[in-house]
């Protein structure tokens, strides 16, 4: 049981890691490091989130919930 959260783990924190490089790629100008994200807008940041930043959250959030579960199971 300990290795099965150990891979599912494993497997969320490789999916967060790629997502988070990949969106590092759009802000990497000058501008995006000042927070302006106004790359590919003609009147400056959309509102919300696009679809690869709510596949983040989401990964982000697994990655807490499998963190507990991961502590709790390997504590027992």
């Amino acid at each position: 049981m300990k290795t099965f959260f150990i891979i599912i783990h494993s497997l969320i924190s490789a999916g967060l890691i790629y997502m988070v490089i990949q969106q590092m790629g759009k802000f990497a100008e000058l501008g995006g490091a000042f927070g302006s994200g106004s790359l590919y807008t003609m009147f400056g940041r959309k509102k919300g989130l696009d679809t690869s930043g709510k596949i983040t959250l989401g990964l982000a959030i697994a990655f807490m919930v499998s963190s507990i579960v991961t502590a709790f199971f390997i504590a027992r």
